[in-house]
Parts: structure tokens; sequence; C-alpha cells
């Protein structure tokens, strides 16, 4: 019977605890996708920017 307590209870951790690292990932993807985008937007503008000034004669 104890043992039968102690495997729920590690088991209830284990499910709090994926929840907990779930909402972790969703958050950071809410928040870092945007902004990762925006980064890469501005880099790949300034390369182009710099391509049209380079000559390959």
């Amino acid at each position: 019977m104890l043992r039968s307590r102690k495997a729920q209870s590690t088991l209830e951790y284990i499910i709090i605890f994926t929840a907990v690292v779930g909402a972790i990932l969703l958050a950071a993807n809410t928040i870092i996708k945007p902004k990762m985008n925006s980064m890469l937007e501005h880099v790949a503008g300034e390369a182009e920017t710099a391509v049209k000034h380079v000559s390959f004669q």
C-alpha cells in the first residue's frame, strides 16, 4: 500500500513538472519567436544592402 502511494506521488510530481516545462516552452516560443524573426529580417536586409555595393567584375 505504501509503495503504491509513493509511486502515485512520484507520478504526480512528474505530471506537474511536465506541465510546468510545457508552459515555460510555450511562453518562450511566444516571446522569443517574434524577436528572432525581427532580428533575422534585419540581418537579411543589412546583408542585401551590403551585397548591392559589391561589384563581382
